[in-house]
């Protein structure tokens, strides 16, 4: 009885989901809970994928975004402390430039939003180049014109 293609394109390519799971998990056990994320999306999407394209591309760029996703949530993740006995810091215009910046970066096209949320994520210029389909000199260039224009919105205001 021959397996499902689903299986197969699984079992076929298994080392790109390796390769996309340690790129950007440390841990094994995270590594193990990215990779059923990804398997989950890739089964879900299985519906929607067109024989006709290269199957390593169509899965590549699930687990992709599906690793981008997973790991903006795992950022997102707020630790818990318990504060007996501990002193938070009460800085409030950092709290206020930080909120103010965030509002600046919200007001950038999506393109220039989303590279540079990747970047403030911590992915490596090298990440967001293959993530974004572009080379990683162009995402150096585009996030020192970011940051160019993020400055002159700045200066503007004051």
């Amino acid at each position: 009885m021959d397996e499902h293609p689903f299986i197969e394109l699984i079992e076929k390519h298994e080392a790109a989901i390796t390769h996309v799971c340690r790129s950007f998990c440390r841990e094994a056990e995270e590594r193990e809970d990215l990779r059923q994320e990804i398997l989950m999306h890739l089964w879900m999407g299985w519906k929607d994928y067109r024989p006709e394209h290269r199957p390593i591309t169509w899965l590549y760029r699930v687990a992709l975004n599906t690793a981008i996703s997973w790991r903006r949530g795992r950022l997102r993740q707020v630790a818990t402390v318990p504060l007996d006995g501990f002193d938070l810091p009460e800085d409030a215009a950092l709290r206020e430039q930080a909120a103010h910046m965030k509002a600046l970066i919200a007001m950038l096209p999506a393109g220039d939003k989303r590279l540079i949320d990747l970047y403030l994520d911590g992915f490596s210029t090298d990440e967001i180049g293959r993530l974004l389909g572009i080379s990683q000199s162009n995402v150096t260039t585009r996030i020192g014109r970011i940051k160019e224009k993020l400055r002159r919105m700045v200066s503007s205001e004051w």
